[in-house]
């Protein structure tokens, strides 16, 4: 009887948070497998699937195939394509077919599946990233590691060549005046072996003629205005490809945001100063690693491996730049920097034993420090099986997105004006997955409790325990709404208000981690969350409610911006279709 009775009560608990399904718009099949998916937030109109030999163009709103066509019979001049870019509000679709020595780019009219050219001038376009699209103007500036050429993109006509810029643009800002700033950087295959220390890849790389360039180029005629070279590597992370650089033009300086800071005079060309620290040393790499978990990947071997948001970007305020200074693995300052002159305005005590610094902010008249914690980490797995291939045997590999948590944790403030550390809390000596600050308040989670502590003092105003929430571990909290936090755990979604740490409420969900789309997570009022198998829950988060979508392994799936809508992409293969599916979230 008792059996029966709690066996009840589960069922019970268990349809009380069932969720439906989400509402299928639409799903329509395609006869041809794909892995090439063309959707972006530039051109809602239309998006589109492709394998190497066939392309299919078919309408957001309704779901309807404009058009499906082999490549060959666009244009007799390729058989099959190895790449390919959409320039979505450009409405064209460009492919690449790759030969040793003639490779041909192919424009495409998306609309219509009409061809507008075909060019063999542009070899080793080994990525988007070699284009540099212009909207305004309608061009597209193509860089590789032999030139830059700028193109009108509807005819190709070149508008200009140079050999003076050269590499894969990791990134640029449009100055306003005709010109354009550009950061270069190595293929990544390169950069990965570099990264490693392989010592062929460095040799190769001086023999390529290939440097570090940040340049001023007038878009016009393609005149070098100037050209200096950057400290260091950019890199990319494995396996999402987003470039960890970022340039910002204010002021009359060009500001390179990559491993720190470097500032160069916007007319000349001339470094001004930099606040830039050298690679994580190897042993806080190794670190890291032994500490990465992949959800239920178990203890698969990493072959390829990744760490990212080991140290805080740096944060420019009133004129002022305060930059995290790693000095080897075992000192760390923060730095601040008066933004006109690069003069050092103060350097903090050290900031002992740490291994990372992933969290930075500047509030009022304090400088606000998270101290270890978890930190992205991105890999490539090997599975190996015990017996004969024709038993099974044999290895696999998967890749991977997970986190590691980072020791030792803590919370530090500083005075903004001196330097001077103001308060420690070790409060979170166990766990800290982030950190963010709101109204006079360090509002932080260690995992199994939230906090909020006095941003003055560091007294805490509240912990709360989470076990209530019934999410498992916590991996992220975010603002919401101006009153509220969320906190995303390994198996749900729950909201907390901020002032009080009420718990609001709570949802539980499978063992998952947030869909990020340009960074992002949470779009309008909605967030989802996706298992290692493709199941889908999107969340509204007012509601605290989901709805669900279990898809194929594999599937990659897109927001929209407002969050009412989820497009999921199942590409197929022999024994099965391909197949598109719009889903509400409402």
């Amino acid at each position: 009887m008792k059996k029966t009775t709690l066996l009840l009560l589960l069922l019970l608990a268990y349809a009380a948070h069932a969720q439906e399904e989400m509402k299928t718009l639409y799903q329509f099949e395609v006869n041809h497998a794909f892995n090439h998916i063309g959707y972006g937030t530039d051109d809602l109109t239309a998006s589109y699937v492709a394998s190497t030999k066939e392309v299919t163009v078919f309408d957001n709103k309704d779901g309807k195939i404009v058009w499906t066509k082999k490549f060959k019979d666009i244009t007799d001049q390729i058989n099959k394509i190895d790449d390919m870019f959409p320039m979505g509000s450009a409405g064209l679709i460009f492919v690449i077919d790759r030969k040793v020595g003639k490779d041909k780019m192919v424009c495409i009219e998306k609309a219509t599946g009409k061809l507008m050219w075909v060019s063999d001038k542009f070899q080793d376009v080994d990525s988007q990233d070699n284009l540099v699209f212009f909207r305004d103007s309608e061009e597209i500036l193509i860089t590789t590691k032999k030139n830059a050429t700028l193109i009108k993109m509807r005819t190709g006509e070149v508008v200009w060549n140079t050999e003076k810029y050269k590499g894969v643009t990791a990134d640029y800002a449009l100055g306003g005046d005709g010109s354009v700033i550009l950061v270069n950087m190595k293929e990544a295959s390169q950069v990965a072996k570099m990264l490693v220390g392989d010592i062929a890849s460095f040799a190769s790389r001086a023999a390529s003629g290939f440097k570090n360039q940040i340049v001023r180029i007038n878009l016009s005629n393609g005149e070098i205005i100037w050209d200096q070279t950057y400290r260091g590597l950019v890199e990319e992370k494995l396996l999402t490809k987003e470039k960890l650089v970022s340039i910002k033009i204010k002021e009359g300086k060009v500001m390179l945001f990559m491993k720190g800071l470097h500032v160069f005079d916007y007319a000349t060309g001339k470094p001004m100063w930099n606040a830039a620290y050298d690679e994580t040393p190897n042993a806080i790499m190794d670190y890291i690693k032994k500490q990465a978990k992949f959800g239920s990947l178990g203890m698969a071997k990493i072959a390829d491996f990744g760490a990212y948001g080991i140290v805080a970007d740096p944060v420019i305020v009133d004129g002022n730049a305060y930059v995290i200074d790693m000095v080897d693995k075992r000192h760390q300052f923060v730095k601040k920097f008066d933004m006109q002159t690069g003069k050092l305005l103060w350097q903090s005590p050290e900031i002992k034993d740490a291994r990372a610094i992933p969290g930075m902010y500047v509030e009022g008249d304090k400088v606000i420090l998270q101290v270890g914690g978890l930190v992205e980490v991105q890999a490539v797995i090997t599975e190996t099986r015990v017996g004969s291939a024709m038993s099974g045997g044999g290895s696999s590999s998967s890749t991977a997105i997970g986190t590691a948590e980072v020791k030792p944790m803590n919370v530090q403030c500083f005075d903004a004006n001196t330097g001077k550390q103001l308060w420690e809390s070790d409060k979170m000596k166990k766990g800290i997955t982030n950190l963010f600050v709101e109204n006079g308040n360090v509002i932080v989670c260690s995992g199994k409790a939230l906090y909020s502590m006095n941003t003055a003092t560091g007294n805490e105003n509240y912990e709360v325990p989470l076990k209530e929430d019934n999410i498992s571990e916590a991996s992220l909290i975010l603002p919401f709404n101006k009153d509220e936090v969320i906190i995303i755990g390994e198996k749900g979604v729950s909201a907390h208000n901020i002032a009080s740490g009420k718990l609001r409420a709570s949802s539980r969900y499978k063992y998952s981690s947030p869909v990020r789309i340009g960074g992002e997570v949470v779009f309008g009022n909605h967030m989802a969350l996706v298992t290692s198998g493709q199941d889908y829950a999107v969340y509204d988060l007012p509601s605290m409610t989901y709805k669900r979508y279990d898809a194929r392994k594999g599937a990659k799936a897109f927001f929209s911006d407002d969050g009412k809508w989820l497009m999921v992409y199942e590409g197929g293969g022999l024994m099965r279709n391909s197949k598109v599916t719009k889903l509400s979230t409402e």
